[in-house]
């Protein structure tokens, strides 16, 4: 029998940081369209490009930020949905 998706994020949550971050790496390159595995320094670049975009919108008043009491409630009201 195929196991439900919430047994096998329970299961993943409850690896440690490092598996969890191997595993996640894995899963973003598996959805790349060409589906060609990039390097720790390209995977490391893109993501600093993205962290400084959103920080230009943040500088710019252009997103809400929220307090992480904030996002928390919205996840729990929506995980109860």
């Amino acid at each position: 029998m195929a196991r439900s998706i919430n047994d096998i994020e329970k299961d993943l949550l409850a690896l440690s940081r490092e598996d969890r971050a191997r595993i996640a790496l894995d899963l973003i390159r598996s959805l790349d369209k060409d589906n060609e595995p990039i390097s720790r320094l390209e995977w490391e670049a893109t993501w600093t490009e993205e962290a400084n975009r959103r920080l230009e919108e943040i500088e710019r008043g252009e997103v809400e930020l929220l307090s992480h009491e904030e996002v928390m409630a919205t996840l729990r009201s929506a995980l109860r949905n």
